[in-house]
Protein backbone atom coordinates (compact mmCIF):
# COMPACT_ATOMS: atom_id res chain seq x y z
CA UNK A 1 0.00 0.00 0.00
CA UNK A 2 1.36 3.42 -0.98
CA UNK A 3 1.56 5.95 1.82
CA UNK A 4 -0.10 9.32 1.26
CA UNK A 5 1.57 12.67 0.70
CA UNK A 6 0.53 13.76 4.18
CA UNK A 7 2.40 10.87 5.79
CA UNK A 8 5.45 11.56 3.65
CA UNK A 9 5.55 15.23 4.64
CA UNK A 10 4.92 14.57 8.32
CA UNK A 11 7.69 11.97 8.53
CA UNK A 12 10.15 14.30 6.81
CA UNK A 13 9.15 17.14 9.13
CA UNK A 14 9.88 14.99 12.18
CA UNK A 15 13.18 13.77 10.74
CA UNK A 16 14.29 17.30 9.89
CA UNK A 17 13.46 18.60 13.36
CA UNK A 18 15.29 15.72 15.02
CA UNK A 19 18.44 15.97 12.86
CA UNK A 20 18.62 19.75 13.07
CA UNK A 21 18.38 19.40 16.86
CA UNK A 22 21.60 17.34 16.57
CA UNK A 23 23.34 20.26 14.78
CA UNK A 24 22.80 18.99 11.26
CA UNK A 25 21.92 21.41 8.45
CA UNK A 26 19.30 20.68 5.80
CA UNK A 27 20.51 21.25 2.23
CA UNK A 28 17.56 19.91 0.29
CA UNK A 29 14.76 17.41 0.81
CA UNK A 30 16.35 14.37 2.38
CA UNK A 31 19.95 15.73 2.49
CA UNK A 32 21.58 16.90 5.74
CA UNK A 33 25.17 17.69 6.72
CA UNK A 34 27.35 18.46 9.72
CA UNK A 35 30.89 19.79 9.95
CA UNK A 36 33.41 17.23 11.22
CA UNK A 37 36.70 19.10 10.63
CA UNK A 38 37.75 22.09 8.55
CA UNK A 39 38.22 19.69 5.62
CA UNK A 40 35.56 17.04 6.19
CA UNK A 41 31.77 17.25 6.17
CA UNK A 42 29.46 14.44 7.24
CA UNK A 43 26.39 13.87 5.08
CA UNK A 44 23.11 11.99 5.55
CA UNK A 45 21.05 11.21 2.46
CA UNK A 46 17.60 9.74 3.05
CA UNK A 47 17.23 7.19 0.27
CA UNK A 48 13.47 6.87 -0.10
CA UNK A 49 11.35 4.11 -1.65
CA UNK A 50 7.60 4.54 -2.23
CA UNK A 51 6.69 1.62 -4.51
CA UNK A 52 5.57 -0.64 -1.66
CA UNK A 53 4.56 1.82 1.03
CA UNK A 54 7.07 4.40 2.28
CA UNK A 55 10.50 3.44 3.56
CA UNK A 56 13.85 5.17 4.13
CA UNK A 57 17.35 3.71 3.89
CA UNK A 58 19.78 6.38 5.17
CA UNK A 59 23.09 6.67 3.32
CA UNK A 60 25.94 7.99 5.48
CA UNK A 61 28.74 9.83 3.70
CA UNK A 62 31.79 12.02 4.14
CA UNK A 63 32.84 14.80 1.79
CA UNK A 64 36.58 15.52 1.93
CA UNK A 65 36.48 19.02 0.49
CA UNK A 66 40.15 19.52 -0.55
CA UNK A 67 40.02 16.26 -2.51
CA UNK A 68 36.69 17.15 -4.12
CA UNK A 69 38.06 20.59 -5.03
CA UNK A 70 41.14 19.15 -6.74
CA UNK A 71 39.09 16.43 -8.42
CA UNK A 72 36.75 19.05 -9.86
CA UNK A 73 39.77 20.99 -11.17
CA UNK A 74 41.20 17.89 -12.86
CA UNK A 75 37.81 17.13 -14.41
CA UNK A 76 37.54 20.80 -15.48
CA UNK A 77 34.34 21.30 -13.53
CA UNK A 78 33.28 24.04 -11.15
CA UNK A 79 33.59 23.22 -7.48
CA UNK A 80 30.62 23.99 -5.23
CA UNK A 81 31.25 22.99 -1.58
CA UNK A 82 27.54 22.65 -0.83
CA UNK A 83 26.75 20.70 -4.01
CA UNK A 84 29.65 18.28 -4.40
CA UNK A 85 29.06 14.56 -4.04
CA UNK A 86 30.24 12.38 -1.19
CA UNK A 87 33.84 11.17 -1.28
CA UNK A 88 32.87 8.00 0.58
CA UNK A 89 29.42 6.66 1.53
CA UNK A 90 27.74 3.56 2.89
CA UNK A 91 24.13 2.50 3.60
CA UNK A 92 23.68 2.68 7.35
CA UNK A 93 22.75 -0.99 7.71
CA UNK A 94 26.25 -2.00 6.62
CA UNK A 95 27.90 0.11 9.32
CA UNK A 96 26.54 -1.86 12.26
CA UNK A 97 27.19 -5.42 13.45
CA UNK A 98 24.35 -6.86 11.34
CA UNK A 99 26.09 -5.64 8.15
CA UNK A 100 22.99 -5.89 5.98
CA UNK A 101 20.48 -3.75 4.09
CA UNK A 102 18.35 -1.88 6.60
CA UNK A 103 15.38 0.40 6.09
CA UNK A 104 12.66 1.94 8.24
CA UNK A 105 9.05 1.63 7.10
CA UNK A 106 6.41 4.28 7.73
CA UNK A 107 2.68 3.73 7.49
CA UNK A 108 -0.28 5.97 6.88
CA UNK A 109 -2.76 6.25 9.72
CA UNK A 110 -0.36 5.46 12.55
CA UNK A 111 1.98 7.41 14.78
CA UNK A 112 5.39 7.16 13.10
CA UNK A 113 7.23 9.17 15.76
CA UNK A 114 8.77 6.09 17.40
CA UNK A 115 10.10 4.83 14.07
CA UNK A 116 11.53 8.25 13.27
CA UNK A 117 13.17 8.35 16.69
CA UNK A 118 14.71 4.91 16.18
CA UNK A 119 16.10 5.84 12.76
CA UNK A 120 17.47 9.21 13.89
CA UNK A 121 19.03 7.49 16.90
CA UNK A 122 20.87 5.11 14.58
CA UNK A 123 22.02 8.00 12.38
CA UNK A 124 23.35 10.00 15.32
CA UNK A 125 25.21 7.06 16.85
CA UNK A 126 26.34 4.62 14.15
CA UNK A 127 26.23 7.21 11.37
CA UNK A 128 28.05 9.96 13.27
CA UNK A 129 30.69 7.47 14.41
CA UNK A 130 31.34 6.49 10.77
CA UNK A 131 31.76 10.18 9.85
CA UNK A 132 34.16 10.85 12.73
CA UNK A 133 36.17 7.66 12.19
CA UNK A 134 36.68 8.42 8.49
CA UNK A 135 37.35 12.15 8.35
CA UNK A 136 41.09 12.09 7.54
CA UNK A 137 42.53 11.70 4.06
CA UNK A 138 44.30 8.48 5.05
CA UNK A 139 41.05 6.90 6.22
CA UNK A 140 39.19 8.27 3.20
CA UNK A 141 41.61 6.48 0.83
CA UNK A 142 41.39 3.29 2.87
CA UNK A 143 37.59 3.41 2.74
CA UNK A 144 37.50 4.01 -1.01
CA UNK A 145 39.36 0.74 -1.58
CA UNK A 146 36.76 -1.04 0.57
CA UNK A 147 33.52 0.73 -0.42
CA UNK A 148 34.16 2.01 -3.96
CA UNK A 149 31.11 0.15 -5.29
CA UNK A 150 28.86 2.63 -3.46
CA UNK A 151 30.18 5.67 -5.36
CA UNK A 152 30.74 4.81 -9.01
CA UNK A 153 34.33 5.12 -10.26
CA UNK A 154 35.67 6.54 -6.99
CA UNK A 155 38.49 3.97 -7.08
CA UNK A 156 39.82 5.38 -10.38
CA UNK A 157 39.11 9.09 -9.80
CA UNK A 158 39.04 9.96 -6.09
CA UNK A 159 41.57 7.35 -4.96
CA UNK A 160 44.53 8.45 -7.12
CA UNK A 161 43.83 12.10 -6.28
CA UNK A 162 43.85 11.19 -2.59
CA UNK A 163 47.10 9.25 -2.95
CA UNK A 164 48.69 12.21 -4.73
CA UNK A 165 47.61 14.57 -1.93
CA UNK A 166 49.20 12.17 0.58
CA UNK A 167 52.47 12.12 -1.36
CA UNK A 168 51.97 8.49 -2.39
CA UNK A 169 52.90 9.35 -5.95
CA UNK A 170 53.77 5.85 -7.17
CA UNK A 171 50.48 4.47 -5.86
CA UNK A 172 48.57 7.33 -7.50
CA UNK A 173 50.28 6.75 -10.84
CA UNK A 174 49.69 3.00 -10.72
CA UNK A 175 45.94 3.39 -10.17
CA UNK A 176 45.55 5.63 -13.21
CA UNK A 177 47.88 3.65 -15.48
CA UNK A 178 46.16 0.39 -14.55
CA UNK A 179 42.78 1.84 -15.47
CA UNK A 180 44.13 3.24 -18.75
CA UNK A 181 45.42 -0.25 -19.57
CA UNK A 182 41.99 -1.70 -18.78
CA UNK A 183 40.37 0.85 -21.10
CA UNK A 184 42.87 0.05 -23.87
CA UNK A 185 42.13 -3.68 -23.56
CA UNK A 186 38.36 -3.17 -23.65
CA UNK A 187 36.52 -4.95 -26.43
CA UNK A 188 32.85 -4.26 -27.19
CA UNK A 189 30.51 -7.22 -26.69
CA UNK A 190 29.89 -9.38 -29.74
CA UNK A 191 26.43 -9.81 -31.23
CA UNK A 192 26.28 -13.25 -29.65
CA UNK A 193 27.13 -11.80 -26.24
CA UNK A 194 24.44 -9.12 -26.61
CA UNK A 195 21.88 -11.79 -27.55
CA UNK A 196 22.92 -14.05 -24.67
CA UNK A 197 22.52 -11.14 -22.24
CA UNK A 198 19.06 -10.26 -23.53
CA UNK A 199 17.94 -13.84 -24.03
CA UNK A 200 16.70 -13.24 -27.57
CA UNK A 201 17.82 -12.41 -31.08
CA UNK A 202 18.60 -8.77 -31.80
CA UNK A 203 16.30 -6.89 -34.15
CA UNK A 204 17.49 -5.62 -37.52
CA UNK A 205 17.42 -2.08 -36.11
CA UNK A 206 19.60 -3.08 -33.16
CA UNK A 207 22.06 -4.85 -35.46
CA UNK A 208 22.27 -1.78 -37.66
CA UNK A 209 22.96 0.42 -34.63
CA UNK A 210 25.74 -1.89 -33.38
CA UNK A 211 27.35 -1.89 -36.81
CA UNK A 212 27.32 1.92 -36.97
CA UNK A 213 28.71 2.42 -33.47
CA UNK A 214 31.19 -0.46 -33.17
CA UNK A 215 34.22 1.73 -33.89
CA UNK A 216 33.08 4.81 -32.01
CA UNK A 217 35.00 5.72 -28.85
CA UNK A 218 33.21 5.23 -25.54
CA UNK A 219 32.58 8.67 -23.97
CA UNK A 220 33.45 7.50 -20.45
CA UNK A 221 36.79 6.17 -21.70
CA UNK A 222 37.60 9.40 -23.54
CA UNK A 223 36.70 11.43 -20.46
CA UNK A 224 39.08 9.33 -18.37
CA UNK A 225 41.91 9.72 -20.86
CA UNK A 226 41.53 13.50 -20.68
CA UNK A 227 41.42 13.33 -16.89
CA UNK A 228 44.58 11.19 -16.91
CA UNK A 229 46.48 13.75 -19.01
CA UNK A 230 45.67 16.52 -16.56
CA UNK A 231 46.33 14.23 -13.62
CA UNK A 232 49.82 13.25 -14.82
CA UNK A 233 50.75 16.90 -15.39
CA UNK A 234 49.68 17.71 -11.84
CA UNK A 235 51.47 14.63 -10.51
CA UNK A 236 54.71 15.71 -12.16
CA UNK A 237 54.34 19.16 -10.58
CA UNK A 238 53.81 17.64 -7.13
CA UNK A 239 56.80 15.33 -7.54
CA UNK A 240 59.00 18.24 -8.62
CA UNK A 241 57.86 20.31 -5.66
CA UNK A 242 58.84 17.55 -3.24
CA UNK A 243 62.24 17.05 -4.89
CA UNK A 244 63.18 20.74 -4.69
Amino acid sequence: MRSGVGTYREVYRMIQEALCAKEMRRHSIGVFSRSITNDATGVVRLNTATKYGFSINPIIGVQYLPLENLLAELKEREFHPTKCGDTIARPIGYLGPAHMFWEWKFEEGRDNAATVGEMVGEITTVGFRYMEDNCTLEKICERITMDHHVIMNSEVYSLPVGYMMLGRFDDAEKVVRDHLAKIAAHKPPTIEEHEARQGEKLSARALEFLEKTKDQPIPAHENYRRFAERFFRRLDEERSRVCV
